[in-house]
């Protein structure tokens, strides 16, 4: 077997991985505790842009999606939030966070998922 060597992005994108606690979260006592939100970069990733629109018929609404491949061992959650660099708003993660192998060679490209926005609020409504 052959072992190939990470896949790097030198000119890729560095983004923000915001992930906050949870919203009903109690401490020892059971007294509810502000949730904490927490940052750390990831990358540099791979960032493709599946679409971006903007839908007229809800008031101008901007609409995208892209798709991200960052390093092996990138510590990034399904319920984490990502700040992309010249971008006011958040992106919600679309679906799970994956390592997903080569069939053939058993290789792992990254850690793959999807940021999407189309909310009024600016983070995708699930």
């Amino acid at each position: 077997m052959v072992n190939y060597a990470p896949a790097r992005y030198p000119h890729g994108t560095m983004l923000t991985v915001v992930r906050r606690g949870p919203a009903n979260a109690r401490d020892w006592q059971g007294d509810h505790v502000t949730q904490v939100e927490t940052t750390h970069p990831i990358g540099p990733v791979d960032l493709k842009w599946l679409t971006d629109t903007t839908d007229t018929e809800t008031g101008g609404l901007v609409q995208r999606l892209a798709q991200i491949t960052a390093p092996v061992g990138s510590d990034v959650l399904s319920t984490d939030s990502i700040r992309v660099p010249g971008i006011a708003y958040e992106f919600a993660i679309d679906g799970e966070v994956r390592v997903a192998p080569n069939g053939f060679t058993g290789w792992v490209p990254g850690v793959r998922f999807k940021i999407a926005k189309d909310g009024a609020n600016g983070v995708r409504q699930r």
